[in-house]
């Protein structure tokens, strides 16, 4: 028997002895995400509001433009993303967000809760630019899966929630 892992063993292993610290970055879809204030006791997790990425999209000063600055100020540097929220939520604004940190190599988790709504609108717009998309049944999802990430409970990081 070989002493080594096959691919599809390592493929589904998140946990690595020789991995350095994730930044894992949450996005919440709305401003009172309750899964995502769950999980504001992890200390290495930077948590962030969809509705102020949307703010500088709309760009509230019409003769500046965009501003690239704050944009990239906003989007940061983490290696893992996850977007959380709930069916029905509007997720146009940050899927532009999704796009960029895929088109930059990160990896985009989605979690999205199911609603009293029938549709999947929300899923279908994150989904392009998901790495994964998860929809669970329960809640407590974005707990077990900011723990498998290595998430660390603890005082907050750093926060623009």
């Amino acid at each position: 028997m070989p002493d080594y892992q096959t691919p599809s063993e390592v493929r589904y292993r998140i946990k690595t002895p020789n991995s350095s610290p994730r930044r894992i970055r949450v996005i919440a879809l709305s401003d009172n995400d309750a899964e995502v204030a769950n999980c504001r006791t992890y200390a290495d997790v930077e948590f962030s509001k969809a509705s102020d990425f949307a703010e500088l999209l709309q760009c509230p000063d019409a003769g500046a433009g965009l501003n690239p600055d704050a944009l990239d100020e906003w989007l940061g540097m983490p290696d893992t993303v996850v977007i959380s929220g709930r069916e029905g939520e509007d997720a146009k604004a940050i899927a532009v967000a999704a796009k960029t940190y895929r088109m930059n190599g990160v990896t985009v988790s989605v979690v999205i809760s199911p609603s009293g709504k029938k549709s999947n609108s929300t899923a279908d717009v994150l989904r392009p630019y998901s790495t994964m998309m998860v929809l669970p049944a329960k809640s407590g999802y974005l707990n077990d899966l900011l723990s498998a990430l290595g998430a660390q409970q603890g005082e907050y990081f750093e926060t623009r929630y």
